[in-house]
């Protein structure tokens, strides 16, 4: 008897030795997959890793998380069996239960309605299932854990998943978070720099207007002074308003002050051209004044064209010229 009693002693202490080696590493597992749960990543990848994560640690075969929408059936958003990425789902009343947040096990996937509209290529390769909800932040979803085995999940696999979910919907919480926070300072980058465009777009429409303001010196007589460097896009809209004054005021006579202008590109030159053929069509005169060095240096690089252009080294000369009351 006593013989007996001890063996029943060692038993249950190498039972007892089992359970506790079980035990810990089942922690150690939980404490590995929370560790996992932490590293950076987007929503989608913290998604992926958390049920592939899942399913490691429980032995399944595969896990898909699908999620549900008000009114609507349910999506696949992330799994580990490409095959099951590609299931379509509604919810029935196993997945209702497990929904309200009661996880669901399947010893046998064919007796639930959810599984039966599944291909069957789908049903001959998994005979298990454990259904248990996750909710992040706007997410209502399931994680779906299969088995090709019949009965294969247990009220251990059942006490797992739901130490493991807390911790997987804060991770997932978090990264939605932080795609929310990207997602707005890029939106403030975004605005920033348009209000920034707009603000140089702006400035640049009233220098434009500043400096190459069109002024009457006398009757019938404009002048233009022309500041600063002149580009293609300048020179076009000094056409568009030159013309306009001139129809208006009548002017016989046009003066094109360049003067303070540092330097004019090949395209501006070909625009003044251009400029001054406008103005000598709607009859009127139009010469230019102020030629420095390097405007007369692009000017004679542009060969016979101006030839019938006008020009004074200075302002006074060409007005000395055109003023009625001027001695010729």
């Amino acid at each position: 008897m006593e013989d007996e009693a001890a063996r029943e002693t060692i038993a249950e202490l190498l039972r007892a030795r089992e359970e506790e080696r079980a035990l810990r590493l089942e922690a150690e597992g939980l404490a590995e997959a929370l560790l996992l749960f932490t590293e950076p990543g987007t929503f989608a990848e913290t998604l992926a890793r958390v049920v592939e994560v899942i399913a490691q640690r429980l032995g399944a075969a595969a896990g898909l998380v699908i999620a549900f929408a008000e009114g609507a059936d349910g999506e696949v958003i992330a799994a580990t069996d490409p095959e099951l990425s590609v299931t379509a789902w509604q919810r029935g009343p196993a997945f209702s239960r497990a929904l309200a947040g009661r996880p669901v096990v399947s010893f046998d996937v064919t007796q639930l309605a959810e599984w039966q509209r599944q291909p069957e290529a789908v049903l001959k390769r998994y005979g298990s299932a454990l259904h248990a909800p996750l909710q992040a932040g706007g997410l209502q979803a399931l994680v779906v854990l299969a088995h090709p085995a019949r009965a294969f999940f247990s009220a251990r696999h059942v006490s797992l998943v739901r130490r493991i979910l807390p911790a997987a919907a804060q991770a997932l919480a978090r990264a939605s978070a932080e795609e929310e926070l990207a997602r707005a300072r890029e939106l403030a980058h975004e605005r920033e720099i348009t209000e920034k465009l707009t603000l140089i777009e702006h400035q640049r429409a009233a220098i434009r207007a500043l400096s190459m303001p069109i002024l009457q010196v006398w009757s019938r007589i404009l002048c233009v002074p022309v500041i600063g460097f002149v580009d293609e896009e300048r020179c076009a809209d000094l056409m568009e308003k030159l013309l306009v004054a001139v129809k208006a005021t009548r002017a016989r006579a046009v003066i094109i002050d360049v003067t303070g202008l540092d330097r004019m590109e090949a395209s501006a030159l070909a625009l003044f051209l251009r400029v001054a053929t406008a103005v000598r069509l709607l009859g009127s005169a139009c010469v230019l004044a102020g030629i420095g060095p390097e405007v007369a240096r692009g000017l004679a690089q542009e060969g016979e064209a101006w030839r019938a252009i006008v020009t004074y080294r200075r302002l006074q000369d060409a007005l000395r010229q055109l003023l009625p009351s001027s001695p010729r």
